[in-house]
Formats: C-alpha cells, sequence, structure tokens
C-alpha cells in the first residue's frame, strides 16, 4: 500500500492521491462516489483482492446509492470486462455508458478508476509475494460476471513500427484547456498538449497529474532494475494485455537500451519463450506474464526463480511497480481509443503495419525522463505527432 517503504521516493504518495482523486473527487460530475467505489471494489474482488476491496468500500460516504439500475449495470458490465479482458474491450462498451448519461470527464474517470485498481492491486499481491505473504484471495463478486474471453491480437499484429492512437471519445480541445488542465500538462515534461491520448486523460487532470508522477517515478528512477528490464518486462506485459501501441513503443525502448533490435522482435512475437537461454530475462519474463493475468498467478516459485537468477530486493521491487504499472498504463490505452499505423506525407495510408526500419543506435546513456520523453511510453519520437505514454 501507499506507506510500503520499499516503494520509490514519491510512488506511495501519488498512488495515495490518485485513489482519492479517483473514488472521492471533490467534484465527481456524472461518476457518483457510489458508483465509483463500487466499481474498484468490484475489480480489486475480479483480481483477488477482497482485503483491498473492502478499504475501498471503507471510503464510500454514508447514505451514497449507485442510482440509475441501468447504469449500475453498464458500470458493472465495463468493470468485469476491462479488469478481467481488456483486449476485449470494443467502442460499444463507451457507447453503453453514454447512452446513459455519462459524459467524457465521466468515463474517462471510471477507465482510470478500473485500470487503476488493476495496479494497485498487482502492487499489494506482488509486495505480499517478496514477503511471504499470501499473494491473492480469489472470491466470485456478485452478480458473477459474464464470460469475458481474453482476446489478443495475433504474433502478426505486434510491430515496432511507430503507431499513432486515436481517441474512441472527444479529446479535450487544445486551444481550450482549463488553468487546472494547462498546469497539469506543464508540469511533466513527459506531457505535451500535441498528444490525443494526453488530451483524452485530461479530461480527469488530477488523475492524469497523479499517474504521471508514479510513472516517472517507476519507469525513469535511478538505481535498481536496470532500465532495459524494465522495459522487457512493460513489453511482455503489454503483450500479454494485447496492447499494440504499448507493445509497439516499449519493444522499440528495449531494443535501443538493450541494443538488440533482433531479441526485441523475438519477445514481440514469442513472448517469454524467446527468453529460454537467458536466466534472468526468463525468469523475468515468468513473473511478468503470470502477473498479469487476472487474478495474477504468480507465486513464490517465481519470486525464488527471480532470486536464483540474482534480482536484487531492490529490483524486485521495481519489477513488482513495472509490471502493475503497465496493468494502468494497457487498459487505458486499449479501453480510450484504438492504435493505428501512422500517417506520412510521402505515403499512402496503409491498413496493416508496415516493416520497420531498423533503430538508431544512440551510445548516450539517457537516465532521466525528459530525454525519454522523446521516444518511450510518455512521448513518441520529435519526427511524428506525439501520441502519449502507454
Amino acid at each position: 500500500m501507499s506507506d510500503d517503504t520499499r516503494q520509490r521516493a514519491g510512488v506511495g504518495e501519488h498512488t495515495a492521491a490518485a485513489r482519492r482523486v479517483l473514488l472521492t473527487p471533490s467534484a465527481p460530475g456524472a461518476l457518483a462516489p457510489g458508483l465509483r467505489i463500487t466499481a474498484a471494489a468490484r475489480a480489486a474482488e475480479l483480481t483477488g483482492q477482497p482485503g483491498l476491496a473492502a478499504r475501498y468500500r471503507a471510503w464510500a460516504p454514508q447514505g451514497t446509492a449507485d442510482g440509475d439500475p441501468s447504469l449500475t449495470a453498464a458500470v458493472r458490465d465495463f468493470t468485469d470486462r476491462v479488469t478481467l479482458a481488456p483486449g476485449a474491450a470494443g467502442p460499444g462498451l463507451l457507447r453503453a455508458l453514454t447512452a446513459r448519461g455519462l459524459d467524457a470527464p465521466a468515463v474517462v474517470a471510471l477507465a482510470q478508476i478500473c485500470a487503476f485498481v488493476a495496479y494497485e492491486a498487482r502492487v499489494v499481491s506482488g509486495l505480499a509475494l517478496l514477503s511471504g505473504e499470501p499473494a491473492a484471495e480469489p472470491v466470485e463478486p456478485s452478480p458473477a460476471p459474464a464470460s469475458v474471453e481474453p482476446r489478443r491480437p495475433s504474433e502478426a499484429r505486434f510491430t515496432l513500427d511507430e503507431l499513432s492512437w486515436r481517441p474512441r471519445i472527444p479529446a479535450v480541445d487544445a486551444d481550450a484547456l482549463t488553468a487546472g488542465q494547462r498546469a497539469v500538462i506543464d508540469a511533466h515534461a513527459t506531457l505535451s498538449v500535441a498528444s490525443p491520448y494526453y488530451r483524452t486523460l485530461l479530461h480527469d487532470p488530477a488523475a492524469l497529474d497523479h499517474r504521471t508522477h508514479v510513472y516517472n517515478a517507476v519507469m525513469y528512477g535511478r538505481g535498481g532494475l536496470p532500465r532495459a528490464e524494465r522495459e522487457l518486462a512493460t513489453l511482455l506485459v503489454s503483450r500479454a494485455n494485447g496492447c499494440v501501441y504499448c507493445a509497439s513503443v516499449h519493444g522499440r525502448k528495449y531494443a535501443q537500451l538493450s541494443r538488440d533490435e533482433a531479441a526485441a522482435l523475438r519477445v514481440l512475437s514469442e513472448g517469454g519463450a524467446a527468453l529460454a537461454d537467458d536466466a534472468r530475462g526468463r525468469a523475468i519474463a515468468r513473473f511478468a506474464e503470470a502477473q498479469t493475468s487476472t487474478p495474477p498467478r504468480a507465486g513464490a516459485d517465481d519470486v525464488a526463480a527471480l532470486r536464483a537468477a540474482g534480482l536484487t530486493e531492490a529490483e524486485l521491487t521495481d519489477l513488482v511497480h513495472a509490471v502493475a504499472l503497465f496493468g494502468w498504463a494497457n487498459r487505458l490505452m486499449l479501453v480510450l481509443g484504438d492504435a493505428q499505423p501512422v500517417r506520412r506525407p510521402d505515403a499512402g495510408v496503409p491498413h496493416d503495419p508496415v516493416p520497420h526500419d531498423p533503430i538508431p543506435r544512440d551510445d548516450t546513456p539517457r537516465n532521466d525522463a525528459r530525454d525519454d520523453a522523446r521516444e518511450s511510453c510518455s512521448g513518441t519520437p520529435d519526427r511524428t505527432p506525439r501520441t502519449g505514454d502507454a
């Protein structure tokens, strides 16, 4: 939880702040506090964390009610599908919410809640595993969730090509930002108003602000798990969740940091199986892929394999957070928009990813978020429109 001393500086603080602004905001708008907390608690139960669900429910103001039964049912269906199978969460889920009165800020807030719980539940379970404690207690929420078949794009759809991202709901107008929205953009070197992804998340600027603090600390913090291995973990999680956009960005970043584009392509194609001959990489993949399941399947044997491969306690903690973070990131990307090939002025509009160009090698170490904003999940390269982090 937010007071765990193993977390990087700022992660616990901004995780707690994100929880607060998502579940009990001062101006909840069309998504009432009761529905917010109902969604969070249900997502936590589906992710094997009934204790976390109980803590969320304790935040509910006395006398709150969910309201319109049809909206409650739509929120529950959205929560189930985003939690259990984000890659199968089509635009119809958003239409069902807007048809029942939720506006764009409320839809973004609900997506953030489900995605945030995916992150927090995996931090809780991952840190419990590191302490030798039980990681998850699967329960069956009532009513039981509808059967949701996880769907992942075929390996042929994953690519190292640069992709763009188109929102499924209207993004905030770049020329009409409120003072609060502008302040969030200006506060973070990794954010850009040119990004349709960030302008979509700006419907809930407070949540975006705290999420960005967490993201930057986990992905760019000095020391701990080597940066290349953080990118490897996020590539594996993105592939497992079926997030083509995030896999593209983090596949390129892993290739750059590892100086091995061929390895990135193999992981993109085969997942953890591509790392069979690398004990450390194999252990990272085993944990990342198991922890990405809902509920997570990682266990004591997976942690033992990581320790046997030489990961320190600081590196293990970083791995737990990187894997959990992309439970959050992938769900936002998959639910709120769609990845598309980049339109180039000298070519027609491709319908499928085109063969990628070789990745330029850069021998200059890049250790901070401002450098990585040029090409990371916090921004696409300078030569293309910036889309956003994944």
